[in-house]
């Protein structure tokens, strides 16, 4: 792992001594490299620059530490959010309102509601009355809500059954057969 490393016996992150920081707080102790992160992040976006057009945006569900998402934010990354809480999280990390999208199977009107306030960038919309709702909260405000389809293609990625997303019978998404009808009765509010 890069800046982490042993000196003389002590095992060290970036400058600082790990026996140091556990005699100061206490363990056990979560230690961050910012420098590590920056390293990982940029590495990262290089390697999918040669898109055509990247976002590149944190899962706050990986990790929630404040620390580690304004080093995120401070790199030009956004956030996946799946609930308001970790919205509010991203935001006050210093991550920008259009480079967070709103993923998830469980938000609430007053989350959506929420969201659009604070002009986030995208919902991945789960299911067509998820989109319905979505769209009386954005008319009622005078808004337009960005919006997609997370669609089911009914694929076998060939993962453990327990985090399988992709087959018709997992609960995630649209499936791809029903998706186009809709895309377009949900557009079309």
């Amino acid at each position: 792992m890069n800046h982490f490393e042993y000196r003389d016996g002590r095992m060290f992150c970036e400058d600082v001594p790990l026996d140091k920081i556990a005699a100061e707080v206490g363990t056990p102790v979560y230690v961050y490299s910012q420098a590590t992160l920056e390293r990982h992040a940029r590495v990262f976006r290089e390697g999918v620059g040669v898109l055509p057009r990247v976002h590149c945006a944190f899962a706050i569900k990986a990790n929630p530490n404040l620390g580690v998402l304004r080093v995120l934010a401070n790199q030009g990354y956004g956030a996946d959010v799946v609930s308001g809480g970790e919205m509010v999280r991203a935001l006050a990390a210093g991550m920008k309102p259009t480079d967070i999208l709103f993923s998830g199977v469980g938000k609430t009107q007053g989350e959506l509601a929420a969201a659009l306030d604070a002009g986030i960038g995208q919902f991945n919309l789960e299911h067509e009355p998820e989109g319905i709702a979505l769209a009386a909260i954005a008319h009622q405000k005078g808004l337009r809500a960005p919006a997609v389809l997370r669609v089911n293609p009914d694929v076998d990625a060939g993962t453990h059954a327990k985090i399988s997303t992709g087959k018709a019978e997992n609960k995630f998404g649209v499936p791809i057969s029903e998706a186009r009808a809709m895309f377009a009765r949900l557009a079309a509010l």
